[in-house]
This record gives C-alpha cells, structure tokens and sequence, in this order.
C-alpha cells in the first residue's frame, strides 16, 4: 500500500504527487531525448518548472528546437541546453556529441521515434510493422551504446511505448489492459525489442528502469505530424468554413465505445513521479487521463469550439464500408476479429478538392504554417485520425498498479482537447476555434 503522501492541483492537472525537500530530490540531472517531440517537450517542461529538483536538464534531438522552445520554458529555460545528436549514426559517434558536454546523467526520459511511411487506407497507421521494429530497435540500441561509450551512468532510465504494447491497433485487446499482460506475437511491435534492449542494458550497467504505455496523446508541438488533435482540428474548421456540419464518419460502435487518452502534461508528472519513487523501479506502468471519454461526447465539444453543428451516426447500414483488421486472429487470442464501418475516413476527406481549398484559404487569413496535404504529412495527420476514432473496439487501460504505489493524478480530456487545439492555433499549426474558454 501507498504511503500517505500530499497532493497538488496544477491547472486542470489534478491530485499530483509532491516532494519532500530532501537530498535526493535536489539538484538532479536529467537527459530527455526526442525533445522536440509531443512528449519530449512537455517532459521538459516539467522538469524546467522544478529548479530545485532539476538542477540541469539535456535536450537530446536530431534538429534543433524551434523558436518558440526555450521560450515557453520561461525561467526555467536557462537550465536547459540541447544537444543535436543522431541515433542512427553508430554508439561512437553518438558518444563523441556528449563527451565533453555532459558530466553526468541522474535520469534518462527516452522519447525518440522514427515513422516509416505506412498504407493509405483506415487501418494502414503501423501495418509496416517489422521496418517499424528495425528502425526505432536501432535507435535505442545505438543511443544505449553510446551512453556506455560517453562513461555516463544514469540511475533510472524511462522509456515510453505506448497502448500498442497490447495489440489496439491490430484489433480488440484484452480490456483493460493490465501491465502484467503478454506480449502480442501477431506481427513485429517495435515496443518490445525497445524493451529487450533496454533490461539487457540496466542488467549489464546496474542502472534501473521503468516502462511507460500511454494511449494517444493530447498536446501540442510544433514538429509533430503525429498528432491526432491536429487533423481533428482541421476538419472542424474546414467544415464549419464550408457552413457544414461535423458528420461522425464511424458507426455507433465507434461512437459509444469508451476510449482512454493521455494528456501529454500529466504523462510528464506521471514520469517524473516514477523516476523518483524506488518502489517504482524496473516496472513497467499504464499512464491514462483517468477519466471516461467517448467520441460521441467529444463530437458536440469540437462543434461548438468550432462554431457548428454536428450529426450523429448515420443508421442506414448500406452507407458504411467495412473494413477487417488485417489480422484473423485478435490481440486478446479469442472473439471476432475488429471491424471499421464508415461512411468515409479521414484521409479521403482530406483528399477532396473542397477541402484542400478551404484550408488554403483558412490558412492565408490565419498566417497558418503547417501544410496537411504534403503526401507524408497527410498519410501520418489523417492516418493517426483514423486510427483513434474509427474501430468498434474500445481502449482502456488499467491505472490500478500506479494507484496502488501512490500516483492519483487526473485530468479532463476534453479540457485537455480543447486546450490542446488553442494551443496548435497558437503556434499558427490550426484555425483557433471560435470559442475562447471551456463550458463543460
């Protein structure tokens, strides 16, 4: 059982974990790499409001942060330095960048993701599974070297994956989705030689570490194309523009089927709190929003941030294409296989002409710097689309093993939606939505 433990609220963040003013939680130093990420970032950010728990944190990337990065930090910016460091050059050369640049490592938030291009069609998000496997396997298996070679010894190492960990995207899982629960064997997950490669290292060095599986993320980044929010964002924009309702392209089981996200803010303080708590090392752990979520709720939301209506499922079932997972079997082992019915997907959208048009002239009147309709940037913004709202599966997973060792920290994920879609219009990526504050 937890200890007793007093909590914060910060923001929409609820019920987050405090610390006591002790040595070992003063003057730490922390290495996060795929900083410019949706979930580097925010890690950052957190760690940058800590100054007397974080003394010095190091951003790890291939490119540099954009402009705005280190102005967000606000104070905390000054304890903050980047590093551009390659993980696909070998451990060497990835340990020539840090030698002479870092003198020591405490902690390591390990983020960095390469995305193959997938198949265009509704369940295409991760079908490449084994380049998947073998590109973002050598990212941390070369990064893990290197770190041997630079002589850096960090005490804790994190590594985040995600809900594929349990098969979601291949079709319906075991819900919800406990830690303990085996590997799916259907196909390469790049998640799992990630994990290999990672207990081999700590066995070897002595170091621990922790394994966190978020759902999709809520957040917002400049340099993130995987993003979900922002295609959601695009298409209440463009319809209400063309004076349209938003449409739900999915059947009823895509509607009502409840669906767990991860606000990227609360998975920082979730990781930190796991890095700094010893009952927590060399586990692996669930972060969720802790909060129930639907898109039938979500759709009314995102119509009238956007300044329209919208319309449920249609019932006539001669309207929907059906599309099979690409498996016959499922995640679970057991039942029938997950199926997509829409009317269409939104990667079609994003393909009309209508739709292209408007957004153009949404983004010449809003100074927008984000063009969707590249090949790779609409395959990844409408795919990840796709691949969260349509399915008649739902998605949870389990928080009871971090409730039990003492994290009880939440948040709204429509607040965190709706703060997350302000916040894309702020860094000129999406129309900002016509409504200005949050009605419940």
């Amino acid at each position: 059982m937890a200890a007793p433990q007093a909590v914060e609220t910060r923001g929409s963040l609820l019920g987050l974990p405090t610390y006591p003013s002790e040595p070992q939680f003063t003057g730490l130093t922390a290495l996060v790499t795929g900083a410019n990420g949706i979930s580097g970032y925010h890690m950052v950010r957190v760690l940058a409001s800590s100054p007397q728990r974080w003394g010095r944190i190091y951003c790890l990337s291939r490119r540099p942060p954009p402009a705005n990065f280190f102005e967000d930090l606000g104070e905390g910016a000054s304890r903050v330095k980047h590093i551009s460091v390659d993980f696909l050059s070998s451990p060497m050369e990835i340990a020539e960048h840090l030698n002479g640049k870092i003198d020591k490592v405490d902690h390591v938030f390990f983020f960095s993701y390469m995305q193959t291009q997938q198949k265009g069609n509704v369940l295409g998000m991760w079908s490449d599974a084994t380049a998947l496997a073998e590109l973002n396997g050598n990212l941390i298996r070369n990064f893990l070297g290197g770190l041997k070679a630079a002589s850096l010894h960090p005490k804790r190492f994190l590594l985040q994956t995600g809900a594929k960990h349990y098969g979601f995207h291949m079709g319906p899982a075991t819900n919800p989705s406990f830690e303990s629960d085996p590997r799916v064997t259907l196909e390469d997950n790049f998640y799992y030689p990630q994990e290999d490669a990672l207990e081999s290292y700590c066995k070897e060095t002595g170091a621990s570490w922790n394994v966190v599986r978020p759902s999709y993320i809520i957040g917002a980044v400049r340099d993130s194309a995987l993003n979900f929010m922002i295609g959601l964002a695009i298409f209440g924009a463009v319809e209400s523009h063309l004076g349209r309702a938003l449409d739900f392209p999915g059947d009823y089981a895509a509607w009502d089927r409840e669906y767990c996200q991860s606000t990227a803010l609360l998975n920082a303080h979730f990781e930190e709190w796991a890095v700094l708590t010893d009952e927590a090392a060399n586990q692996a752990f669930n972060i969720q929003d802790g909060e129930n979520f639907t898109w039938g709720r979500f759709w009314a939301y995102l119509a009238s941030w956007y300044g329209t209506t919208w319309n449920p499922p249609t019932e006539d079932k001669s309207r929907y294409k059906e599309v099979r997972c690409r498996h016959e079997d499922t995640p679970r082992g057991y039942g029938p296989t997950g199926t997509t019915r829409s009317t269409f997907s939104f990667l079609e959208w994003s393909g009309r002409p209508e739709v292209q048009k408007a957004f153009k002239e949404l983004s010449e009147k809003h100074g927008l710097v984000l063009e969707p309709f590249t090949e790779k940037n609409r395959s990844q913004i409408f795919g990840m689309v796709d691949s969260a709202v349509l399915g008649d599966w739902p998605l949870s997973l389990s928080m009871r093993k971090a409730r039990k060792l003492g994290f009880f920290g939440t948040t709204d994920s429509y607040k965190s939606a709706f703060q997350a879609m302000h916040d894309l219009a702020r860094l000129k990526l999406v129309v900002p939505p016509e409504m200005k504050e949050y009605i419940e």
